[in-house]
């Protein structure tokens, strides 16, 4: 309609000729709306002349008037028509356009106009934020390659740090053998030294004993008696060496003592690089987008089921286990050290992690209900057990009548409730560090989405306040 809307006013067309003039045509300066023609100034006087008192409505000439004019009736398109989206007579409207949404096409313009103006001014705010959000983009890309160096300069250092702690063991070790294996020989060397005397010694009382032994045989017992008065003695010297040899007389067990280092190095290794492989396959410089579609978000739907040991006794479940509503009678639930003692609130059996996971509730009644995540280890006994997201170990989005309210290491986060909603979807990509809230009944609208970082697997939960406060999961 921009291009109706300018035709009309059209100052654009210098050499438009004019319809009355015959053989040369002179320049026309204006366009007879009524009559469908263009005028030179001696022919628009004669036209004003023949038309006097009439209203013909009068527009710089255009040489676009025949796109102007009806295909069917040979009458200006006056009107828009809303139901075909085109523009048509007024003879239009009581023929094929009978009982359609139509409207002048001057009010067709303007409304256009005024809706191009909002276009112009969302396109506007869009590009702003994708501006910012590229900037922001350009910003994390610099930090991230920023990580990446230190990241590589660290690993370099730690690495080099590592293989020369390994080369400073081999060495210490190295000493530690050659050291050794330098004493026990030198033990060794001296037994041998003092063994050799030894066996010198034994060598001179043998001598002694080869003597006497002669003298036996020569018929002479005096002699011979004489000279064994004094018999040497061996009660100094060892029968058997053979006990002196350690249990241990080889470095075979050091041996095996470092392979085992080794091994258990290698297996330390293997794991460690498991753990390393996993962080750095999770490193990432933006996340994938959330899905935008309750299709998209189905695909990954989480099959929760309520905790009954972790249910306060307030809380009855009912509906085969799929709502737990708070109520001002007590449950007979047995005692259990996971129980919720002091606060309204329950946990889910599945402990989430890795991949994205997405599941809905219905809630109402009560005064409000909290749907939340928190890690295993919250506490649940006494005062000490703190409302769902009034600690570090849990996040909460506290739904009432009339807000919302984010609640995280005890800390609010007001946000404005835009629409009704009775039912949130609840979309959690644990490794990303992204929890977010949807308004189902509003095409999947945020409510509100947190950006942190989940050291241990979460556990859904949820706290309700007031009797008939409840909550449903939602089948698909």
């Amino acid at each position: 309609m921009e291009e109706t809307a300018s035709a009309f006013n059209s100052s654009e067309s210098p050499d438009v000729e004019c319809s009355a003039c015959t053989g040369w045509k002179r320049k026309a300066e204006q366009t007879c709306l009524e009559c469908l023609s263009s005028y030179c100034d001696f022919h628009l006087d004669l036209h004003n002349t023949l038309h006097v008192g009439k209203r013909h409505r009068l527009v710089e000439a255009t040489e676009e008037l025949q796109e102007k004019i009806c295909p069917h009736h040979d009458k200006l398109q006056e009107v828009y028509c809303r139901t075909d989206q085109q523009c048509i007579c007024h003879l239009c409207i009581t023929d094929n356009h009978r009982g359609h949404d139509v409207i002048a096409i001057a009010n067709e313009v303007m409304n256009k106009q005024i809706e191009l103006i909002g276009l112009q001014s969302d396109t506007t705010d869009i590009m702003k934020a994708m501006e910012k959000d590229m900037q922001e983009l350009r910003g994390a890309v610099e930090v991230f390659r920023t990580s990446v160096q230190d990241a590589l300069q660290k690993n370099e250092k730690s690495f080099t740090e590592l293989i020369q702690s390994m080369k400073d063991i081999q060495s210490k070790v190295t000493k530690l053998i050659e050291g050794q294996a330098e004493a026990a020989e030198k033990q060794a060397e001296e037994f041998i030294e003092a063994l050799q005397q030894e066996i010198n010694n034994l060598k001179d009382v043998d001598a002694k004993l080869q003597h006497l032994e002669l003298l036996s045989r020569s018929n002479n017992d005096v002699r011979f008696l004489e000279n064994t008065v004094h018999l040497p003695s061996l009660a100094a010297y060892k029968k058997s060496f053979i006990l002196l040899q350690h249990p241990y007389c080889s470095f075979d067990r050091t041996t095996e003592a470092v392979t085992e280092l080794i091994s258990k190095l290698n297996i330390n290794s293997r794991w460690s690089l498991i753990t390393i492989s996993g962080r750095v396959k999770t490193t990432r410089i933006v996340t994938h987008p959330p899905p935008q579609t309750r299709e998209d978000f189905l695909h990954y739907a989480a099959k929760l089921t309520f905790n009954t040991n972790t249910a306060h006794t307030s809380l009855r479940l009912s509906d085969e286990d799929m709502k737990v509503t708070a109520s001002h009678l007590t449950v007979d639930y047995p005692e259990h050290k996971e129980r919720f003692d002091s606060r309204a609130q329950i946990l889910c059996n599945e402990a989430l992690r890795g991949s994205p996971q997405y599941w809905e509730v219905e809630y109402g009644g009560g005064c409000w209900v909290c749907i939340a995540v928190s890690y295993k280890g919250i506490c649940r006994k006494g005062k000490r057990g703190p409302l769902f997201g009034r600690n570090s170990r849990s996040w909460g989005l506290r739904c009432d009548v009339l807000s919302f309210k984010f609640w995280h290491d005890n800390k609010e986060t007001n946000v404005k409730k835009l629409s009704r909603c009775y039912r949130i979807g609840v979309y959690l990509d644990h490794s990303a560090g992204i929890l977010a809230f949807y308004n189902v009944l509003d095409n999947m609208s945020v409510i509100y989405k947190a950006q942190t970082v989940f050291s241990e697997p979460v556990y859904p939960g949820f706290g309700l306040a007031g009797k008939g406060a409840y909550v449903r999961f939602m089948c698909k």
